[in-house]
């Protein structure tokens, strides 16, 4: 089996572990990490132009199809330049939930938004007494009308505050344990 990149994935890795190089020093990482928001647009916008965003999305909507061994380059890029922008949580979880789960409606109304870098998003799961117990779903989700509405309690919320978008995770029969 050859774990090698490809010339196009080398090429994705140099250039991404090069931005971070060039544009994330230290001090600029405590500049940011002292910002009201925690994270800068300035790069959020240039990890958008790059196309990191929208790397693993259908090109339908706007992506290129990348794999996940093409997001794995980037967020090995983002781990060893500690960056704090909302990535993992707009592109790793939530994008991803919309991509794969989403309704068609959802998926051309946040997609595009999303790899443009104009929406983040977050993955709301953790809740009060789960610990480790990622199946533990209490939170219930009933019909109102055309929409839903959540009753429940979610805790420490990956990029939360930066999100224009949550993905809550809920049930809508069962107990909590329900697998």
């Amino acid at each position: 089996m050859n774990f090698d990149l490809s010339d196009e994935q080398q090429l994705l890795s140099d250039t991404i572990k090069r931005f971070v190089t060039t544009h994330y020093t230290f001090d600029a990482r405590a500049k940011i990490l002292g910002s009201p928001s925690g994270y800068s647009e300035d790069v959020w916008a240039a990890l958008a132009e790059m196309g990191l965003l929208g790397l693993p999305f259908a090109e339908a909507h706007g992506g290129f199809g990348g794999t996940a061994v093409d997001v794995m380059i980037v967020m090995e890029a983002i781990g060893e330049g500690l960056l704090v922008e909302p990535y993992l949580g707009t592109v790793g979880l939530g994008g991803q939930f919309v991509s794969r789960a989403g309704t068609p409606a959802q998926q051309n109304r946040i997609l595009p938004s999303l790899i443009q870098g104009k929406t983040k998003m977050a993955f709301a799961h953790t809740e009060p007494g789960a610990r480790y117990d990622l199946a533990r779903v209490a939170v219930r989700a009933r019909r109102d009308g055309d929409g839903w509405v959540l009753d429940g309690e979610k805790r420490a919320v990956l990029h939360g505050a930066a999100a224009d978008v949550l993905v809550v995770s809920a049930r809508t029969s069962g107990d909590a344990t329900d697998a």
